[in-house]
């Protein structure tokens, strides 16, 4: 509806202050000129006055208002869990009525927002976005339309306007469902690590029995039970460092509303207590810093380090309390605490009658048994009282000629180190290769094992540095003593640090640097698993994957991609924990694991409609929250001074904003008419002093 009327305004000339201080001036002189009773004292106020009307130039402005309409806004929930059952039937219904009742009321204006959705509904967020681009006293209301399964909701929230809610969905669904209630982030390697989980199915009394199953990353099950609606502390192994996973399946039932969330993806981080290694150095020299500063550099690793400087019958008639060196404790290293030990180095060691050779038996045993070795080859090795005269020798990937080469050369990453964890980081590119410095001697060396890996070369490509697994545990061979070079700088240096603490690792099982490991990810569409096998050796086969729900076998070739790779496709469309098998040209075969960490998302973990996490917002702004399929309310459009909602009625608030329109202004005292108007006044009043 529009109303005309006229405002009055006024629209200085001049700064206000100025002119008031004008008009404290002007009324000064007429009170001096009243009090002389000076001729013309009327005119002169008369033209005083009206020059402060004309600055403060009065003048009337046409307006004209218009009502606005009230903005009610409408956000629809179109994530997931909206799809089950007939929710966005419901919803669709919901909308189709809302616009009904207010299509011929253009005071309301719905504005309509679909909130989408595939891990997470975010309906909060959205709203937040649209108030900040309407002005608020225009705002009417808010109405959502969701099955109450919100995962942004505030603690508390004022709009100064109703919040309602109708809730799709229906009162009987019933999903159980896996829920962990706390997690084990990290666990000790060797040890379990513990889980609080619950098997949540409110139509069963708590305490009942559920079945589930449990699989284990090397493919074994368990069966267990655990009490409907109880929490129930529940241990898987961690086997190794690194990500450690689970998975738990319950068995589903034809009327779930979701049957994703019964199964739950159990994962932690598998940390070693403390690594501890053993280093056994020959005679003193540079090389050894090398190996202790890096090795003491790492605070997760405890280090004992030995130096023989002297065979045991070499007599000293040092008293023993004077002596500063301490015996070798040959039986409590060899014999007693061996095996917690995870790494001995053997750098430019001679056995010089201190270490018996049958306790170099042992330290194989400790290789096969899962521990690892690593010997740095100089010359002693291979003189009289060399290790390649010991039984550790044929544990070794590479077997020394016997000759010593003594010749600047530097060292070279080749085609297996580009590829492997332990090398690839410091590989460069293969045609401008890393600048590093010169070494000066090499062992020469030739590979003992076809298994052997080698991924540094010196001297002519002789093997530089060799590594190998042997059966549960793992060695490797470095066939130069000239290391510590890089660590001095000499000749530009290289690497050092980040070879010999890849290179540890690996002997040490990071999981991380492991070779040949083989990749997984989902495929775009879902429906498939790309594997990625970087190898080295033997080209790679087949590959096949178990489904975890049926038991098929399903069988996939590889394919050499350009960066050397090897990819395969396995259509799966089962979703959690899969257990991987490849197989290679030499008929050896290695496992993997993969896993859908998004088969449970906050979207499916819980999809159960319900009013309950919307209701204290709704209660605070004096909204209306009910089941759409208990009928839908009668929508209302209530005063300011009303309350905003009944037990069958939302109503949306009138908010009586008004839109101005500014017509024409017409000033009252123009200056032109003023200007003669003065001058009138003054000319009469020349005339009428002048007789």
């Amino acid at each position: 509806m529009n109303q005309g009327w006229q405002n009055l305004q006024i629209s200085p000339l001049l700064d206000i202050t100025i002119l008031q201080g004008l008009a404290v001036l002007c009324l000064v002189a007429i009170i001096v000129f009243t009090i002389f009773r000076l001729r013309g004292t009327v005119w002169r106020g008369v033209v005083m006055v009206l020059v402060l009307l004309a600055l403060l130039a009065p003048q009337f402005t046409d307006r004209e208002s218009e009502k606005l309409s009230d903005i009610i806004l409408v956000l629809v929930d179109r994530s997931a869990s909206q799809n089950i059952s007939n929710r966005a039937a419901q919803t669709d219904a919901a909308i189709a009525e809302l616009q009904d009742r207010f299509a011929e009321d253009p005071s309301v204006e719905l504005r309509f927002e679909d909130v989408p959705g595939d891990t997470d509904t975010r309906m909060f967020a959205v709203l937040d976005r649209l108030l900040g681009g309407l002005p608020r006293e225009r705002l009417g209301g808010v109405m959502m339309i969701t099955d109450g399964q919100v995962h942004d909701v505030p603690s508390s929230l004022d709009l100064n306007a109703p919040l309602h809610v109708l809730i799709s969905g229906g009162r009987d669904e019933r999903d159980r469902r896996l829920v962990i209630r706390q997690s084990a982030d990290y666990g000790i390697v060797g040890k379990d690590a513990e889980f609080m989980i619950e098997a949540v199915d409110p139509q069963l009394p708590p305490g009942t029995a559920i079945p589930v199953r449990m699989l284990l990353e090397d493919g074994t099950e368990r069966e267990i039970a655990l009490p409907a609606n109880e929490q129930r502390r529940i241990s898987i192994p961690v086997p190794h460092a690194g990500s450690v996973l689970a998975e738990l399946r319950m068995d589903t039932l034809e009327e779930e509303t979701d049957k994703s969330n019964n199964r739950l993806i159990l994962e932690t981080t598998g940390v070693r207590d403390r690594l501890r290694v053993l280093l056994l150095s020959g005679e003193p020299h540079p090389g050894e810093r090398a190996w202790r500063n890096l090795l003491r550099a790492d605070p997760g690793v405890d280090l004992v380090h030995f130096t023989i400087l002297r065979p045991p019958e070499k007599g000293d008639d040092t008293p023993i309390n004077e002596l500063a060196l301490i015996p070798f404790p040959i039986r409590d290293l060899f014999e007693v605490r061996l095996r917690q030990f995870d790494l001995i180095i053997f750098d430019r060691y001679q056995m010089r009658g201190v270490l018996p050779p049958h306790y170099l038996e042992k330290v194989v045993d400790f290789v096969k048994w899962g521990g690892a070795a690593l010997v740095v080859a100089g010359p002693e090795y291979v003189g009289p009282d060399g290790l390649a005269s010991t039984a550790l020798n044929d544990l070794m990937p590479a077997a020394p000629t016997g000759r010593v080469i003594e010749q600047a050369f530097v060292p070279r990453v080749n085609q297996a180190g580009r590829l492997h964890p332990v090398t690839t980081a410091i590989a460069g590119s293969p045609n401008t290769p890393p600048k590093w410095g010169q070494w000066y001697r090499q062992i020469e060396t030739r590979i003992s094992d076809p298994d052997a890996m080698t991924l540094l070369t010196g001297v002519d490509d002789l093997p530089l540095l060799t590594m190998q697994r042997v059966e549960e545990g793992r060695v490797a061979m470095l066939s130069s003593d000239q290391m510590w070079l890089w660590q001095r700088g000499h000749d530009g240096g290289g690497p050092v640090a980040e070879l010999l603490r890849r290179l540890s690792h690996w002997l040490m099982k990071e999981p991380a640097l492991d070779e040949n490991t083989v990749l997984t990810e989902r495929s775009p569409d879902g429906e498939s698993l790309i594997l990625n096998w970087r190898k080295i050796g033997a080209a790679p086969e087949a590959a096949s994957v178990i489904n975890p729900e049926t038991g098929e076998q399903i069988n996939a070739a590889f394919e050499q991609l350009p960066d050397q790779s090897w990819q395969a496709t396995v259509p799966i469309e089962t979703r959690g924990l899969i257990r991987v098998r490849v197989r290679d040209q030499d008929d050896r075969s290695q496992t993997a694991l993969h896993v859908d960490r998004d088969v449970l998302t906050a979207e499916t973990r819980n999809t159960n409609s319900t009013p309950d996490l919307l209701a204290g917002l709704v209660a605070e702004n004096d909204g209306y929250i009910g089941r759409i399929e208990d009928g839908l309310p009668d929508f209302r459009h209530v005063p300011d001074d009303r309350i905003w909602h009944g037990s069958n009625w939302a109503g949306f608030l009138q908010t009586n904003s008004f839109k101005t329109v500014i017509g024409g202004i017409t000033n009252l005292l123009p200056i032109p008419f003023v200007a003669l108007l003065i001058g009138a006044i003054c000319l009469l009043g020349w005339r009428v002093e002048s007789k």
